[in-house]
């Protein structure tokens, strides 16, 4: 399973990457009817190998076509948004990676619901239906803001560092690759989200060793993560659009740091759950303060594939997080 959802990231990163390439010769309708059609398809195949025991119709469902269908969607619809609202980037970006996050709030109960009734591999496919009937209800309404816009009586600042309107140079993916902000941009990124991906993959079994939660305390955990990321993602991103981008970013990450150096030293479970609200807010927030930043240092003009790229820095989180889990837990004797 580890490795099928390596796959995943993978290929979330990749196609993100190629859509980026693409997007402005493509009608944005027509990439959003593919996406759509094929993460749909994901849930059907994923049914579909579940139900007849066979591992490689999984991995082409999950892996493949989730994946690459996820990585369609996910960095186009960011970007696009944030060109509607130039003076708000911040906010744009905290409202629609918090949709992403809410998101499992609606679909789990459905889930759980079918799982119950019919069992969990007509569930994956009756979901992906649903999905393939509410790609043609929203695909129609998906449009892109015209090259230079600016919502009415809008005017842009004179730029700064690090400013909510900073970023009037628009610089193609190669100029990107070229300056060292970029590099220390991503680098950064990736080192942050490590812990909130961490937590998020293994986050039952290190409130169980670590906290001392028994088995309901960790379903509340996992809960107040998703939730104070949601928040995390919300005040984060509309804070940065009132204050310096990098000063939101920096407290997002002094917060972050202190609360991994000391949930090692918390064993009892009311301050670890304060602890996994932090890391949960705290990951949030780094996550939805990357498109902004991308915009604000490279331009808006090609802020699809600019993001694609800083996203893999994202993709190497999901990674790191999870593995260097398990190898902790392995080193450790209470893991054992």
């Amino acid at each position: 399973m580890t490795l099928v959802y390596s796959l995943y990231n993978l290929l979330l990163c990749i196609s993100g990457v190629l859509i980026g390439a693409i997007v402005s010769r493509v009608n944005p309708r027509i990439l959003m009817y593919v996406g759509l059609f094929l993460f749909a398809s994901g849930w059907i195949v994923t049914g579909w190998g579940v139900m007849v025991g066979s591992f490689a119709l999984f991995v082409l469902g999950f892996g493949f076509l989730w994946g690459i269908g996820d990585g369609m969607l996910y960095n186009f619809n960011v970007t696009k948004t944030l060109k509607f609202f130039p003076d708000r980037k911040g906010f744009a970006s905290g409202l629609m990676l918090g949709g992403a996050a809410i998101g499992p709030v609606f679909t789990a109960p459905l889930a759980n619901a079918l799982n119950a009734s019919v069992g969990i591999a007509q569930a994956c496919i009756i979901i992906g239906f649903i999905y393939m009937g509410l790609m043609f209800l929203i695909g129609w309404i998906v449009q892109t803001p015209p090259a230079g816009y600016r919502p009415r009586g809008w005017r842009p600042p004179a730029s700064r560092p690090g400013s909510p309107t900073a970023g009037t140079i628009d610089k193609n993916w190669k100029q990107m690759l070229g300056t060292p902000i970029f590099w220390m941009l991503i680098l950064i990124f990736m080192i942050a989200y490590t812990p909130a991906m961490l937590m998020l993959a293994n986050g039952a079994k290190i409130g169980a060793v670590q906290g001392g939660l028994d088995s309901s305390q960790q379903v509340l955990a996992i809960s107040l993560l998703a939730v104070f990321n949601l928040l995390g993602r919300l005040s984060f991103g509309a804070l940065s659009d009132k204050t310096e981008r990098y000063q939101t970013q920096f407290l997002a990450l002094a917060i972050l740091l202190v609360t991994v150096i000391i949930i090692a030293n918390l064993n009892t479970p009311i301050p670890f759950m304060i602890a996994v609200c932090s890391i949960g807010a705290c990951g949030g927030a780094v996550l939805v303060m990357f498109p902004p930043i991308t915009s604000d240092n490279f331009g808006v003009k090609h802020s699809v594939l600019n993001y694609a790229i800083m996203f893999v820095a994202y993709s190497t989180a999901s990674l790191l997080g999870p593995q260097l889990m398990g190898i902790l837990l392995k080193r450790t004797k209470t893991g054992q």
